[in-house]
């Protein structure tokens, strides 16, 4: 299996998740680096700017942004601010993972409308949405596919 450069993109009070999607990835004997900031290595800073250009370079280094979508996580400005900046890269894949308990209304509206895939919190799910495009609802069901606009390079 082939090592993948991700960042997760997060709610802080989805802290716990980060840790439990990246042992949830392992166990299924994907191998992840993962640049994305937590609690256990927060940034501490308050500028919006600067803020900005410490995920900058975190999102331009990964090459998945898998983005844990939690009850609060479609109201959430940073989340979006994330998934639009990673979009902007022709490169970068861009995965939801719907959380346990979850629902379709929880979907932040870039999410939905920038996916690469969108998948429930299953290992295989996740492991296949990294490579190939792949859509389910978050009890784990088919979804219908979405059609990404990508700019030109």
């Amino acid at each position: 299996m082939a090592k993948h450069n991700i960042f997760i993109s997060h709610r802080h009070e989805d802290d716990a998740l980060v840790a439990d999607l990246k042992e949830v990835l392992s166990r299924a004997g994907a191998e992840v680096s993962d640049s994305s900031i937590t609690s256990e290595n927060p940034n501490n800073a308050h500028n919006e700017e600067y803020i900005k250009s410490l995920l900058r370079g975190r999102i331009e280094w990964a090459g998945k942004i898998l983005v844990i979508i939690s009850p609060e996580t479609h109201q959430h400005e940073w989340v979006d601010w994330e998934i639009e900046y990673a979009q902007s890269f022709a490169d970068k894949r861009v995965i939801g993972i719907f959380a346990p308990g979850t629902t379709t209304d929880d979907l932040p509206e870039g999410l939905e409308d920038m996916a690469d895939s969108i998948v429930n919190w299953d290992a295989d799910a996740i492991i296949d949405a990294l490579e190939n495009d792949h859509w389910m609802n978050p009890d784990g069901a088919p979804a219908a596919p979405h059609s990404i606009p990508r700019a030109p390079c």
